[in-house]
């Protein structure tokens, strides 16, 4: 992978008026034990024009400066040379900072000309550079643990928002009809969502909580509230609450013969 350039230039001078310059670009700025590690040379000869024969010395400095590679090719530069030169990087070379020198030497030469760039020997899990491959486990990790919490957190607002409320505390004649209420808003609910809740606010006599449904007060004929809520959920939803049936069925067992009058009223209402 290609992560930038490196620029260096070295200038040289010799007798007899042969100017050189070289420019060079390190194309990587690591490579794994075994890769090449490519250079790209430029040379450039503002002489009389002559070709002439260069000798290029590539040398790589461990990270303690010691000389660890030496290569050298010899070109013939009559005004321009621009190539790329891959060095091998041996499997067995530890990881850390190397410095790549390239210096040129030809005949008559009067001043040096060395370039120096730094890269890094780094190995490699999966084709990926370590360091990377760490960011990338952690970042998996982290993602992991968001999304584990985030489903965690759904759920647990999943199974609130449709469990059924406590009415423990509504007289026990009155509770049947908190109950029953209650469990046709959650329904509607589970089916439609929030417009639930703001369709069964428009019923007066019946008061709910906000976020969860929860029916706080019933001040009005149960039988009249039950009958709104199917006639309205038909008008906003356009079909029949079919799944409210058997759910009154569950209610038809109270000792309260006023209570079961009621729920004999309402299913009056569901059978038309």
């Amino acid at each position: 992978m290609v992560s930038g350039f490196l620029f260096f230039n070295a200038y040289a001078q010799a007798q007899n008026n042969k100017d050189f310059q070289t420019e060079g670009k390190a194309l990587v700025s690591r490579v794994a034990p075994g890769e090449t590690l490519p250079i790209q040379v430029k040379l450039m000869n503002f002489g009389d024009g002559e070709k002439v024969d260069v000798t290029i010395n590539y040398k790589i400095l461990n990270p303690l400066g010691k000389l660890v590679i030496h290569e050298k090719e010899t070109v013939a530069v009559q005004t321009t040379a621009s190539y790329i030169r891959d060095i091998k990087i041996p499997e067995h070379f530890s990881e850390g900072k190397y410095t790549s020198v390239t210096e040129i030497e030809y005949n008559g030469q009067k001043v040096p000309a060395t370039s120096q760039f730094q890269f890094s020997i780094e190995k490699k899990v999966l084709g990926i550079f370590l360091s990377r491959f760490i960011v990338y486990v952690i970042i998996g990790i982290v993602l992991a643990v968001i999304l584990i919490l985030a489903g965690r957190f759904i759920r647990r607002r999943r199974r609130s928002r449709f469990e059924a409320h406590d009415y423990s505390k509504i007289k026990k004649e009155e509770r049947v009809f908190y109950e029953l209420i209650g469990d046709m808003i959650m329904q509607m609910r589970y089916q439609k969502g929030r417009r639930a809740i703001e369709l069964a606010q428009k019923i007066e006599g019946l008061v709910v909580e906000e976020e969860s449904g929860k029916v706080l007060d019933i001040n009005k004929d149960p039988a009249e509230i039950v009958t709104l809520l199917m006639i309205y959920y038909k008008k906003e939803f356009g079909k029949k609450a079919d799944f409210l049936s058997s759910r009154i069925d569950k209610k038809s067992g109270s000792k309260d013969p006023e209570v079961n009058k009621n729920i004999g009223m309402i299913k009056k209402y569901f059978s038309n």
